[in-house]
């Protein structure tokens, strides 16, 4: 009996480790503020959670680049990030693979100030340009593919950061800059909107992938696709879970789809 109870004691111990390893940390990349991102995202946690029977915990990084070192040493199991930031991880760890992809296109906008004399991105020689940061796909990387076509160099502008979108149309509205790079998407949402004017585009980019990190384990990166594809877009189970995060759905992607991410990349020096 005494040896019984033993067993029976050092078996309940060994609970709490079994629960630990089904928590799935779920890494966001920190584009907006930490208060911000946990309202628009945690209705997908608890969707996850329901969906794979595992507790989820949001984790956001300081800042790009934290993210960026997280995801490669494995810190979160699972993350949500800009295409130029996988394409980053994925190329200082080859396992980590996208498992689906936001729906739709990512696009970035040039802005100036309604007032600006600036009409084009040719004009942006000699001025003072403000971006995200150098890991915001549509927020930097695009637009320095676009200001390379009409034969602007790096070295042809003062470059600034503002660390996230709504802070760069605020240094652009705040004469801070004289135009301003930011995703298509965040700009058309600002409050002071009417007040600045888009003077260019950026080419279409894959969207914003799920994906693996260093030490996912295979069982949660299957769990959390399935999960992510019965989020059709437009559907009524998407709404519920993404509606806060500006998100219509995911669809199934392959890592190859992210090849126009790296040729964009490439050709503004930064991949």
């Amino acid at each position: 009996m005494r040896r019984f109870l033993t067993i029976f004691l050092f078996l309940l111990l060994m609970v709490p480790a079994t629960g630990v390893a089904s928590e799935i940390k779920f890494g966001l990349l920190p584009r907006l503020p930490e208060k911000e991102l946990l309202e628009m995202f945690t209705p997908l946690a608890q969707y996850l959670e329901k969906e794979t029977g595992m507790k989820v915990t949001l984790v956001i990084p300081k800042d790009f680049d934290t993210y960026t070192k997280q995801a490669i040493a494995g810190d979160f199991d699972i993350g949500f990030t800009n295409p130029n930031i996988y394409i980053d991880i994925k190329k200082g760890v080859p396992q980590v693979e996208p498992l689906a992809v936001v729906t739709g296109k990512l696009k970035g906008v040039f802005i100036v100030a309604e007032d600006s004399p600036i009409k084009s991105i040719k004009e942006l020689k000699g001025k003072k340009v403000s971006f995200v940061d150098t890991g915001s796909a549509a927020g930097y990387v695009a637009q320095m593919l676009e200001l390379q076509k009409v034969g602007i160099k790096k070295e042809d502008i003062t470059i600034t950061f503002a660390g996230k979108p709504p802070k760069v149309a605020e240094a652009v509205r705040d004469g801070k800059a004289d135009a301003g790079g930011m995703p298509e998407g965040v700009f058309k949402k600002l409050p002071f909107v009417d007040m600045m004017r888009v003077i260019g585009k950026t080419i279409d980019l894959p969207n914003w992938p799920v994906h693996t990190t260093k030490k996912t384990d295979k069982n949660v990166s299957t769990k959390v696709k399935d999960a992510l594809l019965k989020l059709k877009p437009l559907s009524a189970q998407a709404d519920k879970a993404l509606k806060k995060a500006d998100l219509e759905g995911f669809v199934s992607t392959t890592d190859k789809d992210f090849d126009p991410m790296r040729e964009a990349a490439k050709a503004a020096g930064v991949f």
